[in-house]
């Protein structure tokens, strides 16, 4: 028997090869084989010792043309197809209902895709042949090779109890445009995809696995709509299709017939009328809408009859073969119509390389089936299916958000939930939990609790099932949310079925968002503040007022928002080598710890903490707050130069003359302004002020004549925990600057001071201290919580990393307190250093340069404004105004990764910090440490460049990502 590429010759066409395999094939079947290969058979990969018995039975005596899995472990499963294989003298179809991936029969072991109703939500069918080419990939790497999706069944009765969201909806061309693309995506990865259920089963109210539903429509209401899909993909060449256990009497007018077992239904209509030449396979024949009305065996011989070439799942296989060879020798059935349907599924076989006996690998395989790409896919399927139905005042998406009070109430959960948690990323806010059966006093002070917050985003939580809608949406929650709405602004999001919106039509902003798994509920919270876009439309009909087709569409503000991998092209596999690049840094002691974050098409795809504030200190989490010293330069005095320019304050050509007075006397005053900010300004680098003010000795103790320990009139410039410099020193420090020398060549050369002078240029024509002006204009519009300049006039210092136990100037642990000795001279505020900020908040700046000017909704800086200072100086082959760049001269030391591209623009500071944002790659990265601590002087930081290795792993994440596909 055939078990390979048997009598294939070199040189034929692909053709030529599949007709010689069939017809040799053929040729040395028996009719007991050829009678077999009719047949697939139920298996639960479970590790059942009785059911492989069983099965290998089947396979041996029978010999069975397939198995259909069922719930079980895909490693197992795979274990039992390679023995069954095996076992087996012509390879088997392995089949699934993988109608939404895996994860259907498999939902502990492998991912699960939304189901069919929330795609049809969405606009771009593009990401339903994404979604496909996935789910035959998991199919191929679990050992499937027929998986019996999509349903193309028009969903248009809301009481279906079986179809219900396993549709794409009500609409026939949406239904066949989703129908189509799943499949072919499915038949292009080379997994034979199987739709269902013709004629259709949208629009009954029987369950057929119950009973046989009835289908009462006329040809012409059928040729409209539920033929609509099948006609359509009949002509595109699908592979197979399922037919349903439906009673229709306009087709087949015998009393409880169902259309499995009709001739008329099967041969008339979609062989010869819609020339379907594909396989035909029936729905379970374990099924009560064929076994109330047909006993075993004679269901199975009427169903071969009707014109299928598959018979699933028979309720007693031995009395099903039986039959079949009872109606050949009746002369119901002729060898011809045998050899016909072996013929069909021979030549699917092969098209689907069963041609021989393939083997399969289970190690790994879940890992597989739940690997990071899946989980992108279904985040971006989730996100593209939010169907907006209401949006009375056009708050949504979210712009104005700093400042209000803002609490989420989350309903039918007595915890916090994903939504909330994701709350939490853009807004300090209140959550609460609500189950619809509490009581009326407990609603009352819910009532009175909620009316205080500017806004209140509510969360429906369902399990989806239309028997939970009356509990989970009953009528006193309908009320509560109704008067509630009336006292105070409030948004809910529906996380189930788009029937239940009926009894939401009163909500002036509604988020249809249909599942209410974690993924979906995390996209919710992202569209509601304007992370994407909004575009999704409803796939079935709510009401008069919402109709199938409905939704409201809204643009995203460029808001960060969050996202795996990769969603947006990247490897998770290459981005967690970078936890082993922070545990040798811990482990080295070049820095206690750390956070590390990067930012994709504007997704946060990583965001982690890494270590400890101090090696015996606590962890570092996300909102731990780091001196990012010159980082200060871009993210603070350079943005308040680019608003002035915006603001025609200033004017980056002219001379510092122009803004600061009293300098014309000295050699400083004819510098100018952008090229100060370059670096080529002829400044020296620095000055060590804080040297003068030291007592004379080896103690290096601050001079009383310029320090107080206390608090006064004379002494108010905080410089460290209980350390105060004398008022008047700062205009000293800057006739230091003003007496400087000034170097003759202008070419690069590092310089604070070229900062400090920006400083006083902007608070000059500011009227505002610089820390004022950018608080105003940037940090707090944006929402930033732990960004600014003397963080401990706002934050606990338990949540500031330390920078160093300084034991040359100020003598104490430094933290809270800028660790640059100039920058806290200057009271914690410098031009060139002083910022404290946290990886999130450093994103959220950068991605508004990257979108040029914009965040949230609201323009900061023109374009125009953000390319000019991103771009080179014409004298540098590094800087930027004020920006770093990519350093283009090879013989000089490399500041950024090799695979970064030239026009990276960011900084880096000298307490291990970094930010740089890529407009090729629209890419944030962050790296905050406080490597000072406990000693400035340890250089294993800096010889080791971790900054740059971390770099380099996130670029090479984006060149893993092509390469996806190695298990």
């Amino acid at each position: 028997m055939v078990t390979s590429g048997t009598g294939e010759l070199a040189g034929q066409s692909y053709l030529e090869r599949e007709d010689n395999w069939v017809r040799s094939t053929i040729s040395g079947m028996s009719l007991e084989q050829k009678i077999g290969q009719l047949f697939m058979v139920r298996a639960y990969s479970k590790g059942n010792a009785a059911e492989e018995t069983l099965i290998t039975e089947y396979i041996r005596k029978y010999h069975i043309g397939g198995i259909c899995f069922f719930q079980g472990s895909p490693a197992n499963q795979i274990n039992l197809i390679n023995r069954f294989q095996t076992q087996s003298r012509i390879p088997m179809f392995m089949g699934i209902d993988g109608e939404w991936g895996l994860g259907m029969r498999f939902p502990d072991a492998a991912i699960s895709f939304p189901r069919q109703l929330m795609l049809g939500a969405i606009k771009d069918n593009r990401l339903i042949y994404e979604m496909g080419r996935e789910v035959a990939k998991h199919c191929k790497r679990a050992g499937i090779n027929i998986n019996f999706a999509p349903s193309i069944d028009i969903n248009n009765n809301p009481s279906n109890p079986v179809i219900y969201d396993r549709s794409f909806g009500e609409i026939p061309q949406n239904v066949t445009a989703k129908g189509y693309m799943y499949m072919k995506a499915m038949e292009d990865e080379g997994i034979l995809s199987c739709v269902k259920h013709f004629p259709g089963h949208g629009d009954t109210d029987v369950d057929s696995h119950e009973d046989l539903p009835t289908l009462n429509h006329n040809l012409s209401r059928l040729e409209q709509t539920e033929f609509y899909p099948f006609r359509r993909l009949a002509s595109q060449g699908v592979g197979a299709m399922m037919i349903g256990h439906l009673n229709v009497p306009a087709l087949d007018a015998r009393p409880n017939r169902p259309t499995t077992l009709s001739h008329k239904v099967i041969k008339n209509i979609l062989r010869d009328d819609m020339g379907f030449n594909g396989l035909l396979i029936t729905d379970a024949m374990d099924m009560k809408g064929v076994t109330n009305y047909f006993p075993n065996g004679i269901a199975e011989a009427e169903a071969f009859v009707a014109g299928n070439d598959i018979i699933l799942l028979p309720e007693n296989l031995p009395k099903a073969i039986k039959a079949i060879k009872d109606y050949i020798v009746a002369g119901k059935i002729t060898l011809d119509r045998i050899d016909e349907s072996v013929e069909r599924i021979l030549r699917a076989k092969y098209k689907v390389g069963l041609n021989a006996i393939p083997g399969f690998e289970p190690a790994r395989v879940t890992d597989y089936l739940t690997r990071g790409k899946a989980e992108g896919i279904k985040q971006k399927l989730s996100a593209s299916a939010l169907t907006l139905l209401s949006d009375r005042d056009g708050i949504l998406p979210l712009q104005e958000i700093s400042g209000a009070s803002v609490a989420s109430l989350s309903i039918n959960t007595i915890r916090k939930t994903p939504f909330q948690d994701r709350v939490d990323s853009y807004t300090e806010g209140r959550d609460y939990q609500l189950m619809p059966q509490q009581s009326a006093a407990y609603y009352q002070q819910m009532m009175q609790t909620l009316s205080q917050f500017d806004l209140v985003l509510v969360a429906i939580h369902t399990s989806g099932k239309r028997s939970d809608f009356s509990r989970e949406v009953p009528s006193g929650l309908v009320t509560f949310l109704s008067d509630l709405q009336k006292r105070t602004r409030v948004v809910i999001s529906l996380f189930g079925s788009p029937y239940l919106a009926s009894s939401l039509d009163f909500a002036e902003h509604l988020l249809l968002c249909y599942d209410n798994d974690p993924v979906t509920q995390d996209v919710a919270v992202q569209a509601i503040f304007g992370s994407g876009d909004i575009s999704g439309t409803l796939p079935v009909s709510v009401n008069g007022k919402w109709p199938a087709g409905f939704g409201l569409q809204k643009e995203g503000l460029g808001r960060l928002g969050y996202a795996r991998p990769e969603m947006v092209g990247l490897s998770s596999d290459t981005l967690r080598k970078i936890d082993s690049v922070m545990a040798e840094m811990i482990n080295l002691k070049a820095a206690p710890g750390g956070q590390v974050l990067v930012a994709k098409d504007g997704k946060i795809i990583l965001q982690k903490s890494y270590g400890k504030l101090s090696p015996d200190g606590y962890y570092v989490n996300n909102n731990t707050i780091y001196d990012v010293a010159s980082v200060t330069k871009v993210l603070a005095t350079t943005l308040a130069v680019m608003k002035l320019t915006d603001q025609n304050r200033i004017n980056i050509n002219n001379p510092i003359r122009n803004y600061i007075a009293g300098i014309d006397t000295t050699d400083k005053a004819g510098l100018i302004l952008r090229d100060i900010m370059a670096h080529h300004g002829r400044l020296i680098s620095w000055i060590p002020f804080y040297e003068y003010t030291l007592q004379k000795g080896r103690s290096q103790l601050p001079n009383s004549r310029y320090y107080s320990q206390t608090l006064n009139e004379n002494f108010n410039i905080p410089v460290a925990a209980n350390l105060f410099m004398r008022n008047d020193y700062r205009d000293s420090m800057y006739q230091m600057i003003w007496k400087s020398t000034l170097r003759e060549r202008n070419d690069y050369r590092y310089s604070d001071l070229g900062f400090m002078i920006v400083q006083k240029v902007v608070e000059n024509q500011s009227g505002q201290h610089l820390d004022n002006y950018v608080n105003q204009w940037f940090y707090k519009p944006m929402g930033l919580r732990n960004t600014g300049f003397r963080p401990l006039m706002t934050h606990s210092v338990s949540s500031m990393a330390p920078t160093e136990i300084d034991n040359y100037f100020r003598h104490q642990i430094l933290r809270g307190y800028v660790h640059d000795m100039g920058a806290a001279m200057m009271g914690g505020v410098s031009g060139h250093a002083g910022l404290f900020s946290t990886a999130g908040d450093m994103a959220v700046l950068m991605q508004m340069l990257l979108n040029k000017g914009t965040y949230g909704g609201t323009r900061f800086l023109r374009p125009e404004t953000v390319s000019l200072f991103t771009s080179r100086h014409d004298r540098s082959s590094r800087r930027g105004l004020g920006f770093d760049m990519k350093e283009l001269d090879s013989a000089r030391t490399k500041n950024v990764s090799d695979l970064a591209p030239p026009s990276v623009f960011g900084h880096t500071g000298f307490t291990g910090t970094a930010a740089w944002a890529d407009p090729e790659n629209n890419l944030v990265y962050i790296f905050l440490t406080n490597r000072t601590y406990p000693g400035r002087h340890n250089q294993t930081f800096n010889n080791r460049e971790y900054r740059l290795k971390v770099q380099t792993l996130i670029y090479r994440a984006m060149e893993g990502y092509k390469n996806f596909d190695y298990l």
